[in-house]
């Protein structure tokens, strides 16, 4: 078993913790199942680092797909009484590296 590993999902990194969710951004494919590149590894206190690769792959499991949080977008003219205020909710997906006890 690991302890964590810095993976590559849709060109930005995130840290990977085994049977702990995380959010990453919204990935169009309605797939059960990601492989991720691993950038570093590291297993009972050691790293291994690629360069810039890793040959293994994670194995992620997508959870759902949630909104995010809203984000507020102001546009403002001094002196000429102009105010727009828009908003977006970004879609997320969730996904985990699920540990099998045997």
């Amino acid at each position: 078993m690991f302890d964590y590993a810095i993976c590559e999902i849709n060109s930005k990194q995130y840290k990977i913790l085994p049977n702990q969710p995380i959010e990453v951004d919204w990935l169009a494919e309605a797939e059960k199942k990601i492989e991720a590149n691993i950038l570093l590894f590291s297993e009972n206190g050691k790293i291994k680092l690629g360069t810039p690769y890793l040959k293994e792959k994670l194995t992620l499991d997508c959870l759902e797909t949630v909104k995010g949080t809203k984000i507020r977008v102001a546009k403002f003219h001094a002196k000429a009484n102009f105010r727009k205020v828009t908003g977006a909710r970004p879609k997320r997906t969730k996904v985990i590296y699920s540990v099998k006890k045997d």
